[in-house]
């Protein structure tokens, strides 16, 4: 673990105050959670990109099984 200063702004300082936490905790948090809404969002771009790329592939197999499944209503 590694430990970084950061300067805030007195106003956001008071708001974590208003809340009753504590600055480490309080910025900690708020980092981690930052860090995982990246990484959602890298995760999301991937995927996309992935399902974009196979769309022609994805489309002929829906189009191959279009019979089969109007059989079985």
């Amino acid at each position: 673990m590694k430990t970084i200063k950061i300067e805030l702004s007195d106003s956001d300082v008071n708001f974590i105050h208003s809340l009753q936490r504590e600055e480490n905790g309080f910025t900690k948090e708020a980092i981690e959670e930052k860090i995982a809404r990246e990484r959602r969002h890298s995760l999301e771009e991937i995927l996309k990109e992935g399902y974009q790329a196979t769309r022609e592939e994805d489309l002929s197999i829906t189009n191959d099984f279009q019979h089969a499944d109007l059989e079985n209503l």
